[in-house]
């Protein structure tokens, strides 16, 4: 895997933006990942965890010459995809570097970051997370990269939430659909010329930080016109990435790929409480203004429970 699609995006040229003033507002430390205990094992499978500052948890999820990694506890213990995990090189002695980076500004107990380097069939990368939610924030090839790539997102991001605030449940009080007519086409089409402008000043990488910023918004202040533009923005950057990577679905965004999106869309429209009317008249002024279509939503499939069997 060359990774070219970030000077084709642009992307580059967007992260090194960061200014080196913020080099000293961070430090690092380390996991020795073969000295992570293996909590799960099995044929030609094992699972190790990393414990990181502030009972960070980095979850390596090997499976028949894939690996993965999620973060505990922002991201849950939810088995990976196979298109969120990358196909181990052959020539591999182990499938990730011995060093797990956790990026963390200088005076916080929790990183913010995660980065760490895996060994693909298509060459080595190094795999950067942002430690708020747990998101890959990018896939590069040089240490630099990674590391100004993490401190962009450590400068911008909040604290990684403790346990307790993980596994809180937030209570929203449904709220019905704004009365002004237009209101969420309008909020619509904002979205989708928002994405553009951010997609020319910063790449991808800087239209997903917008999406999450945007969606972070709407959790402190649900409406529907907020969560008309947040959805624009996310499904108008998936349509860009997929249309940029067409042919080449391996290298497009995690954070973008299949119906993440929609799914992020269709969410907010829970948490809302819109009625089905509400929901209906939502979703088609948010396809008229847009031209794109809200996905329906997969019915949920049972989990066995174990990080080592893949959602079918």
């Amino acid at each position: 895997m060359t990774f070219s699609r970030l000077s084709a995006l642009g992307l580059v040229a967007g992260i090194c933006i960061a200014s080196t003033s913020h080099a000293a507002e961070f430090r690092s430390t380390y996991s020795e990942t073969l000295a992570c205990p293996v909590t799960e094992e099995g044929d030609d499978a094992f699972i190790r965890e990393c414990t990181g500052p502030g009972n960070v948890r980095a979850v390596l999820q090997y499976v028949e010459g894939l690996v993965g990694v999620f973060y505990l506890p922002m991201g849950g213990k939810t088995p990976l995809e196979r298109d969120d995990m990358f196909e181990i090189s052959p020539k591999a002695r182990q499938p990730y570097g011995a060093k797990l980076e956790w990026r963390q500004r200088v005076g916080d107990a929790t990183p913010c970051a995660a980065v760490i380097r895996v060994f693909t069939n298509k060459g080595e990368v190094l795999v950067v997370n942002e430690l708020a939610t747990g998101n890959r924030i990018g896939v590069v090839k040089a240490n630099q990269q990674a590391r100004v790539l993490a401190d962009r997102t450590c400068g911008e991001a909040k604290a990684v939430p403790t346990i307790a605030e993980a596994e809180s449940t937030p209570v929203v009080k449904p709220v019905t659909l704004p009365a002004e007519n237009g209101s969420v086409s309008a909020a619509a089409r904002l979205g989708r010329e928002r994405f553009m402008q951010i997609y020319i000043e910063t790449g991808i990488v800087g239209a997903i930080e917008a999406i999450e910023q945007c969606y972070s918004d709407f959790g402190k202040q649900p409406s529907a016109t907020k969560l008309a533009e947040c959805g624009a923005i996310d499904l108008t950057g998936a349509e860009a990435d997929g249309s940029v990577l067409s042919g080449r679905p391996d290298l497009q965004q995690a954070f973008l790929a299949k119906d993440k999106p929609a799914a992020r869309l269709i969410a907010g429209m829970k948490t809302l409480g819109l009625d089905d009317k509400a929901r209906q008249t939502f979703t088609q002024e948010f396809e008229t203004a847009t031209g794109m279509r809200i996905a329906a939503q997969a019915p949920a499939k049972p989990q066995s429970g174990s990080v080592f069997k893949f959602s079918e």
